[in-house]
């Protein structure tokens, strides 16, 4: 019969596994095909990869046949929920794997953990008779026979482990309640029903004892414990835990009924450190790590890993979280250093860890074999509720043999590596730590010196924190250097941090190397593979911030996707963090990898390292050369074939250089500073399409001082007039006029010196743009004309579209409108042909207001329309606003009824959206703003 919405589907794992929809049940097929309905309903709604599938299934070694087989489950199973009512079947694939769409309230597992954490909330609240309705609720839901009994595949086996525990553990906490309320009898008879599957508990072992004393019972309370203890020695070769020891001995010393502590023994471990404090941020990350605790198992014990460089605060963390855990975890909190990063001891051994876990655990009789040592670990913790955080981890096979083989114990893990394989084996949640934000940097501080010097000194406060590249370790040094003594001024302090050759040495506790940013630093470096130290210590050659694997690769020598592989490592090990198609170094690991290669590196080795990124970086650049740009000033050199990235076009150039900016002017000082003036000129000279595209004139103008002193200590004439041309510009944009001019008029002295016309060409240009902006058209007509000559002679084709579109703009100044025609026509036709979007769009204005000029809106329209179609499609607002200008033009001529744009009628939306375009596009230049044409310095595009 049709089932409704209503009727839907409903599963229960807490027994046989059953799947039913509208009152009746469904036949899920055969054993595997249920296997895989469980696998998907025990997901709780979230999506199930393939190789999840199959691994839960078949395990570790599953036929040839396993996706074939597995496709024929999946759709058995859709057959089997078509009659679950739903219009859209529950069971859905997308890229991430199938996902069975199931309400929580309709899975018995997800009903029963909801139950029991209302009965422990009540036990909180000291309710423990609601504490009882809700165990008992809970319980309930369990069915006669085993938990998913029949189901093949290791997934299966798992939860039928845990959810035995499961049941167990709810039974003992109803049991504590039950004596809580005074009522033993009923608690012993239920607790002596587990004893035969469960020979070994001891906590089952210390309730039953209790139960049964209160009862009136000693004697057979006595009798218990003399046949667990036969059992622990015969079986384990172990005594009972000393809490077991010390409740025997109370019931021997004949204490009154109910004097005796409700499950008075074990004692339980609280060896959990004292956290930092006042703890600063991390909310997210401590919501993770709280999520992980809580969230349903899969039958192993939940896992959760906090990785992070040495100092960003991963230990403060673990026990931040396991302090606010510790009441979900009543059978205590197990703490272990495992000092994976201790220059002064060695990590410690899993056997020799393990003794310390099982004495914490009460055991006495340790086995000597480490494999032995692993089996009675995991039999005391099973069916524990255990907060077990083990500290700085050196590996995941460091950890395999410390970890809980099942039951509800969580634990929490520290490491400066990303431990891959303890998420690969055991599914570990990954919680990576960042350095802090400017804002916790300042909390951190202000709690630690006093807000009122924080809010002092704001600004040199904030500087401070980005000096300690807001790693918390380094915060708290400056804190204690504040603090102590005399106070000193925050400024001091930030000081002696500017010199980053002794910014390590200040960040240190004096005679504590592991308090040190350097100490923290030189524990995971000497953890490295050779091959890996010895990458880490070139990488900090590089100035930026950032790195991609090209310029890795360039810097290192090897093939890319060795050098791919190697970020990755650092990465995992925490010194490079991943982001996107780079990777980022921490300023102060960076200084620390410097610091490395200095004492691991020799000169001459650094600099070779250097002078190949300084390479590869011009041969990057220099690819991009559409039909007809101007030659370079220099010759490029040969490098490995395919090592640098191919440009589409000039965006996508500027693109990748918007994406490295931060890298691009300290390499080119970096060049300098190592005497490769060569290499710093050309960079700084490759960086004009950037620069005139990313607005940043000032830091243009300083990269290219920072060539031209390069030029000038080569004596390289040619090269320096080159550089005053760009510099000229940079000027221009920041509205340095004369500077401008004077750097073009140096520079064109030195092009006629050398006979280097192209650059006199690019020189020629751009004075005569200044020259129009100084209303000197006739002068700037001469120059313009001289340039165009020029390109005759150079075969320029970009030079020869600029000359044809600066002259159509001089005339339209002049008024003489055909004369600017018959420049614009062959400027169009010469700009398409190279291909360059800005300098057609420039050119369709000025032949809009051309054609507009002449009378024949419908031909000036057509321009300003493709000139806005171009500019906006590139996101360019200076000329996109130049294009509205246009039809704004058109508009207000409309509205006067005069073809020459005289007069003038209220802003139309054109002319509005051309005013705010220009605003946006940066000052404009001095000019009558009801002149026909509009301003448009720095929209024009500079001469190379």
């Amino acid at each position: 019969m049709p089932v409704s919405r209503r009727d839907g589907l409903k599963v229960e794992v807490l027994g046989p596994l059953r799947a039913y929809a509208g009152g009746r049940e469904l036949a899920l097929g055969p054993p595997k095909q249920r296997a895989t309905f469980a696998i998907l309903a025990l997901r709780g709604g979230r999506a199930v990869s393939r190789d999840e599938l199959i691994d839960g299934i078949w395990g570790a070694s599953p036929p040839a046949t396993a996706v074939g087989s597995l496709h024929t489950y999946l759709s058995g199973l859709r057959r089997a929920l078509a009659g679950s009512g739903d219009p859209s079947l529950p069971l859905t694939s997308s890229r991430r794997g199938y996902t069975l769409r199931l309400d929580p309230a309709r899975l018995d597992l997800a009903v029963v953990e909801r139950l029991a954490a209302q009965a422990r909330d009540s036990r909180a609240r000291q309710d423990p008779g609601a504490a009882v309705g809700a165990y008992d609720r809970a319980l309930a839901h369990w069915h006669p026979g085993s938990a998913l009994s029949g189901l093949p595949g290791p997934l299966a086996a798992a939860h039928r482990t845990w959810l035995s525990e499961l049941r167990l553990s709810l039974q003992l906490e109803r049991a504590e309640s039950l004596l809580s309320l005074g009522r033993p009898e009923p608690a012993a008879a239920q607790l002596q029903r587990h004893v035969p599957d469960n020979p070994y508990h001891e906590r089952l072992s210390a309730l039953l004892m209790t139960a049964l004393s209160r009862s009136g019972r000693t004697a057979d309370a006595l009798a218990h414990y003399h046949g667990l203890r036969r059992r622990l020695a015969d079986d384990l070769g172990i005594d009972p835990t000393a809490e077991l020891r010390s409740l025997y001995g109370s019931l021997l010393a004949g204490h009154p009924d109910g004097a005796v502590p409700v499950a008075a023994a074990p004692v339980r471990p609280a060896q959990l450190p004292q956290g930092v404090g006042r703890f600063v941020g991390r909310a997210d990350a401590v919501r993770q790590v709280l999520d992980a605790a809580r969230a349903p198992s899969s039958g192993a014990s939940r896992i959760a890993m906090i990785v992070g460089v040495g100092g960003v605060g991963k230990t403060a963390l673990a026990v931040h979280c396991g302090h606010q855990l510790a009441d979900a975890y009543p059978d205590g909190q197990l703490y272990v250093n495992l000092r994976g990063f201790d220059p002064k001891r060695p990590a410690g051994a899993p056997a020799d860890v393990l003794h310390t876990l099982l004495t914490s655990l009460g055991a006495t009789a340790i086995p000597p074999a480490e494999e032995a040592r692993i089996a009675l670990w995991r039999s005391l913790v099973r069916g524990k509720r255990l907060l077990l955080v083990l500290d700085n981890a050196e590996s995941a096979d460091q950890l395999d043999g410390l970890l809980p083989g099942g039951g509800p114990s969580f634990t929490l893990v520290t490491s400066r590596n990303r431990l891959g394989g303890l998420a690969v084996r055991y599914s570990a949640r990954r919680v990576t730590l960042s350095p802090f934000s400017a804002g916790e940097s300042l909390e951190l501080l202000s709690g630690a010196i006093g807000g009122a010097r924080v809010a002092a000194e704001a600004a040199t406060a904030r500087r401070l924190a980005e000096l300690c590249g807001h790693l918390p370790l380094a915060l708290r040094i400056v804190a204690d250097q504040v603090s102590a003594g005399p106070p000193p001024r925050i400024a001091d302090l930030v000081a002696d941090l500017e010199d980053v050759r002794s910014r390590l040495d200040t960040l240190t506790v004096p005679g504590d190397e592991l308090a040190s940013v350097r100490g923290a630093l030189s524990c995971s470096y000497a953890k490295l593979h050779t091959e890996d130290a010895h990458a880490f210590r070139l990488l900090g050659l590089l100035p930026g911030g950032s790195i991609r694997p090209e310029t890795a690769a360039a810097l290192l020598d090897v093939p890319a996707p060795a050098a791919a592989e190697t970020l990755r490592s650092l990465a995992a090990q925490n010194l490079l963090e991943a982001a996107g198609d780079r990777y980022v170094i921490h300023d102060l690991t960076r200084i620390y990898a410097e610091e490395a290669c200095r004492g691991g590196e020799t000169a001459a080795s650094r600099r070779r390292s250097l002078e190949r990124a300084l390479r590869w970086h011009i041969r990057t650049l220099a690819r991009f050369h559409t039909a007809g740009e101007p030659p370079l000033p220099f010759t490029v050199e040969d490098g490995a074939a395919g090592g640098e990235p191919r440009f589409a076009d000039r965006q996508a150039l500027v693109a990748w250089c918007a994406r490295d900016g931060e890298n691009l002017g300290p390499l080119v000082r970096t060049a300098q500073r190592i005497g490769c003036h060569d290499a710093a000129w050309q960079l700084a000279y490759l960086l004009f399409d950037y620069f005139c595209v990313a607005g940043q004139a000032r830091d243009w103008a300083q990269t290219l001082q920072i060539g031209l002193r390069s030029t000038e200590l080569l004596g390289d004439r040619r090269a320096e007039a080159a550089l005053r041309n760009h510099l000229g510009v940079a000027h221009s944009r920041m509205g340095r006029g004369a500077a401008a001019v004077e750097q073009w008029e140096q520079g064109l002295s030195l092009a006629e010196e050398t006979g280097d016309d192209v650059v006199r060409t690019g020189l020629l240009g751009n004075l005569a743009a200044a020259l129009r902006e100084a209303a000197d058209v006739p002068a700037a007509l001469r120059h313009a004309e001289q340039a165009l000559t020029l390109t005759r002679r150079t075969g320029s084709l970009h030079h020869r579209a600029g000359c044809l579109d600066l002259l159509c703009r001089l005339h339209l100044d002049r008024g003489d409108f055909r004369s600017a025609r018959r420049y614009g026509v062959p400027g169009l036709a010469a700009a398409r042909r190279c291909r360059d979007a800005l300098l057609e769009a420039n050119v369709l204005i000025h032949l809009g207001l051309a054609e507009h000029g002449l009378g024949d809106a419908e031909a000036a329209e057509r321009c300003f329309r493709e000139a806005l179609s171009l500019r906006a499609a590139h996101g360019d607002r200076a000329h996109e606003a130049l294009a509205l200008f246009g039809p704004a033009e058109l508009q207000r001529a409309a509205g006067s009824g005069r073809p020459g744009g005289a007069g003038r009628a209220r802003e139309s939306p054109a002319e509005r959206g051309a005013r705010e375009g220009l605003a946006a596009s940066g000052p404009a230049a001095d000019g009558d703003g009801g002149c026909a044409v509009p301003p448009d310095r720095g929209a024009v595009r500079p001469w190379r």
